[in-house]
């Protein structure tokens, strides 16, 4: 997804069209198209990274190069799923424990459509990050609402593989976003970026698994 920077907080997205975009393994070359109906939106055709692999991105527009390196580290196993029943509904309860990742958590209760009404909505989604360092601000930032959920969801996990760098990214957006607000916030700052010539993101590979389980 490219779009330009915005001058002032929540304004509009203002797409990047016309680009040309593609991503190299220094063997193959990965060419994405835009989409016609998703202005500023790239696609592949379907390829799979590898691990162990240096991947370049590549984004040609207004005729400058811009450019960004990374490479896919292994993801390690899902833990077993742990849920706690409270008050006739269920919570997820998130123990980190191994490698650096990033954990999706999906829910879709629409088979209850009762509780749909009583939450608003019928689906809703968590991320958890397990990171290679410890933060005062993520320790003692704000308070998460709790998402509960009734039996007959269907929850999905995600895990992604985080590489050094593309930890270090996380971190930064973090202090930004979710760990704001708590007693030891750092003074604001830009999120990391790893593309060259001054544009703000980030690219990066990541190995991912999943898992589905209905909760009865």
């Amino acid at each position: 997804k490219l779009s330009l920077v915005n001058p002032g907080i929540n304004m509009p997205n203002n797409p990047v069209s016309g680009a040309t975009v593609s991503i190299s393994d220094s063997t193959h070359l990965y060419q994405f198209n835009e989409s016609s109906v998703e202005p500023g939106n790239y696609y592949s055709t379907p390829f799979q990274a590898v691990v162990g692999k240096n991947y370049t991105l590549t984004i040609n527009y207004n005729s400058t190069d811009y450019t960004a390196k990374a490479n896919m580290v292994p993801v390690t196993p899902l833990d077993q799923i742990n849920l706690i029943k409270d008050k006739g509904l269920y919570r997820y309860n998130f123990v980190k424990s191994g490698d650096p990742a990033m954990i999706q958590v999906n829910y879709d209760w629409s088979s209850v459509p009762a509780y749909c009404t009583t939450y608003g909505h019928c689906q809703a989604q968590e991320d958890y990050y397990v990171l290679n360092n410890v933060d005062v601000n993520n320790i003692f930032g704000p308070v998460k609402d709790t998402i509960f959920f009734p039996a007959g969801t269907k929850i999905i996990r995600k895990k992604y593989s985080l590489s050094e760098e593309h930890q270090a990214f996380i971190r930064t957006l973090l202090i930004e976003t979710e760990w704001r607000g708590g007693i030891f916030d750092v003074q604001q700052g830009n999120v990391l970026s790893n593309i060259s010539n001054g544009a703000r993101g980030f690219f990066a590979a990541c190995m991912m698994i999943s898992d589905t389980m209905v909760v009865k």
